[in-house]
């Protein structure tokens, strides 16, 4: 378990989570308190980090930046990749 920091932010209380939490700015997210903790539903956000991961790794096809299965073969055979034998 880890700490976290509470910060005032207006008229408000706010914590500050790590960027590997996968919630991008902005997200809202869906908590309730059980007696003294606060738990905190990122199904939601982690839906929406999941799809900017997705859609960053395919930006490479719509930029034409790809290589083909025979070209990598070429390229790494010298290390053993395609050896049939």
């Amino acid at each position: 378990m880890h700490k976290i920091k509470v910060r005032k932010i207006g008229n408000s209380l706010g914590i500050i989570l790590p960027k590997d939490s996968g919630i991008i700015e902005g997200e809202s997210l869906v908590y309730q308190k059980i007696g003294n903790i606060i738990q905190l539903d990122l199904s939601e956000a982690q839906k929406e980090y999941d799809r900017c991961l997705i859609e960053e790794g395919f930006s490479d096809f719509e930029k034409g930046n790809i290589v083909t299965e025979a070209e990598i073969m070429e390229e790494f055979q010298h290390y053993g990749w395609g050896d049939k034998s």
